[in-house]
Parts: C-alpha cells; sequence; structure tokens
C-alpha cells in the first residue's frame, strides 16, 4: 500500500508562483535548457524553462532532481532513486464509482470508455512538415492530435477532440484552456490529455520503434498543484505500462513548476510529442503507439474487456481496483485535495456553478 508520505516526499508541492503563469516560460526558438547527471551526462534538452527543485524520470526509471541552473541554461542534478513504478491502474470514472458518484459507463451495454483530448498551445508546429515553428491559429500539433483521436477510434475508443483555440502562446494560454478542460470533464471521460510538441534538438525525441521512426512521447506532471502525489502516481503507472506495450516510447516524466490545470483533476496529463525539429508525421506515427498504451492502460487485454453481466466496464473496475484505490482517496482528503468538481457533484455541476460566478 502506498502510503500519503511516500507520495508527497520525493517531489516538493511548489506553492510560491503566481497566478500569471510566470512557470511557463520559453527560450527562443533553437535555445535549450540542457539537464545533466551529476557526471555530465545529458538527462534531457528541452525548451522549456527548468528550475531549481524541478525533477525527471528517465526512461530507465532513474530519478533525478535539479540543484542548480547556471547562465548557460545547464540543469545540474542530484541523483534521488531508482523508481519502482507501480501497476495499478486509475481512472475518473472508478474514482467517481469509489465516491458515489454517477457513472455514465455503467449504464450502456459495451462501453468501451472515453478520452478527452485538447492543445493548450495551438500554434505549436513542426518545422520539417509545417515549415515553421509556429502558426498564429491551427498549428502542427493539432494533425498530432487528430491523428491521436483517430487511433483511439479506431480501437473503438470514444473521444472527444476539442480543438478550441487558446492564443496566443503565452503565459495566460492555461488560464484560457481552463474553460475547455471543464467542458471536456463535463462529458465524463477516463482521462484527458494536453497535447503538445516540445522545443529540443531532432535526436532528443526522435526513436525508431518497430522498425518505424517515430518521435517519442514525454509527459509532464506541474508541482504547483494540491494533486501532485496522484498526478505523479498516474503519470508513473501509464509509463509503466508503455514499458511493456512498447518499450522506448515513453522518453521520460518532466516535474515541473506549474499547474497545467492538472488542479481539476489528477488524471489530466501534459503530453510533449517530439519536437519542433521533428516532423508531424513522425510524430503521428508515435502519437498512434501511444493511443494502443492508453487504450490498454484503462480499458485492458481486449479478450477480458466482457464482464459476466455483459456490461463494457473498465477491467480492475472491481474489487480489486477498490482495494487500490484507497490510497488514492486517503490522499485527496488528507490533503485537502478533493478537486472542485468532485465537491461540485459531478463534472457537469461544477462547470454550471462555474458559469454562475
Amino acid at each position: 500500500m502506498v502510503s500519503i508520505r511516500e507520495l508527497t516526499d520525493q517531489i516538493e508541492f511548489v506553492t510560491d508562483l503566481d497566478v500569471e503563469e510566470t512557470w511557463d516560460e520559453w527560450l527562443d526558438v533553437n535555445e535549450f535548457y540542457t539537464m545533466v547527471t551529476p557526471d555530465g551526462e545529458i538527462i534531457t534538452e528541452t525548451g522549456r524553462r527548468i528550475y531549481t527543485g524541478d525533477q525527471y524520470l528517465t526512461a530507465s526509471n532513474l530519478l533525478y532532481e535539479v540543484i542548480n541552473v547556471d547562465d548557460q541554461n545547464i540543469a545540474h542534478t542530484r541523483f534521488v532513486e531508482e523508481v519502482k513504478l507501480p501497476t495499478m491502474r486509475m481512472s475518473i470514472q472508478q474514482i467517481r464509482q469509489e465516491l458515489g458518484l454517477a457513472v455514465a459507463w455503467a449504464q450502456e451495454e459495451n462501453s468501451t470508455g472515453r478520452i478527452a483530448i485538447y492543445h493548450t498551445h495551438n500554434a505549436e508546429s513542426y518545422i520539417p512538415t509545417d515549415g515553421t515553428h509556429s502558426i498564429n491559429g491551427v498549428g502542427g500539433i493539432h494533425a498530432v492530435g487528430e491523428a491521436f483521436s483517430s487511433s483511439l477510434k479506431r480501437l473503438g475508443i470514444d473521444t472527444d477532440y476539442a480543438e478550441d483555440l487558446h492564443l496566443p502562446h503565452d503565459r495566460g494560454a492555461y488560464r484560457r484552456s481552463r474553460n475547455t478542460v471543464l467542458s471536456l470533464l463535463a462529458q465524463e471521460p477516463d482521462a484527458i490529455f494536453d497535447v503538445h510538441r516540445d522545443a529540443a534538438p531532432k535526436h532528443a525525441y526522435a526513436t525508431q520503434i518497430e522498425n518505424e521512426a517515430v518521435t517519442q512521447v514525454q509527459f509532464v506532471v506541474g508541482r504547483q498543484n494540491q494533486n501532485l502525489g496522484v498526478n505523479r502516481q498516474y503519470a508513473q503507472s501509464l509509463k509503466e505500462i508503455a514499458d511493456q506495450v512498447y518499450p522506448g516510447l515513453v522518453k521520460g516524466i518532466f516535474f515541473g513548476r506549474g499547474n497545467y490545470n492538472q488542479d481539476l483533476t489528477p488524471l489530466n496529463l501534459l503530453l510533449e510529442v517530439g519536437a519542433h525539429t521533428n516532423s508531424a508525421e513522425a510524430a503521428a506515427r508515435g502519437i498512434s503507439l501511444f493511443a494502443e498504451v492508453v487504450d490498454f492502460y484503462f480499458y485492458g487485454p481486449r479478450d477480458q474487456r466482457e464482464t459476466a453481466d455483459g456490461m463494457g466496464s473498465p477491467p480492475g473496475g472491481g474489487r480489486a481496483a477498490s482495494t487500490t484505490l484507497i490510497w488514492l482517496f486517503a490522499f485527496l482528503i488528507a490533503g485537502g485535495g478533493v478537486f472542485y468538481v468532485i465537491n461540485a457533484g459531478g463534472w457537469a455541476q461544477a462547470l454550471n456553478r462555474l458559469r454562475r460566478k
């Protein structure tokens, strides 16, 4: 059983940041931060600003923490530990069921679940495909979002793909995308993904899986978030499944300053799908493989999806899942992180309440 202390001790919960999202600062295109091990080996390269206290879980599950960032944009780290990834699965529907709230899939036979997708940074694009790193409007990242949505649909999963624009790409973008998240939550999804691309050298994300050129996918979890322990556990358990299904697909997990609207639900995860130096086609292939990971994570092996009563509930939704979720609810309650939508009685009620303000 995972304790509350174990969930929160490894990463500092950041509270001293202002509402203007000053943490979401990026370097100019083709300028990068480089995070290195104590021995000087490169952990990751990114256009995202790195701060002291940020952490990174590598593809091989080695956790490093940033201890200082020099004036050459080199983030120096200390080694924390080798992380044993959790194997339990989570879903919003399971959380709702445990709390006695209505569960949409329980009312529909042969339901295969629902996944929501959106883009906070709509302008992000891929130079080899789009000819530029940014388009003021619908950027190349939307092609990757569409590939993700289409791949999930081919697997029989309902998707809510919101292409709402939150321009410009500035500090207020996450504030503007917050309404999009609330609207998606009202549709009762099992999980939500905010799809981005990073800014990094081509080699940072380029890889081959099953002899096909793809980009890796990186998870980003915000430290300015009362749900941090749950977000972290979810991201790591999803990586564990990805490592089984497509080893090498997930580049790592960046635990950085920020919120990324993950306070609204523990299962809102930011994805970096390649970098601006990769092609949109390679990113689309990578996110299509990730769709299979999502399918397996939330809904399990296809030959085990029909329950005894013929209802199409997510696997693990019975006694075993209830046991593994006990720590989740204990954490949420003890940490004061019973998020707004649960207190409101559901996603739709929360949205209506906010609209009345």
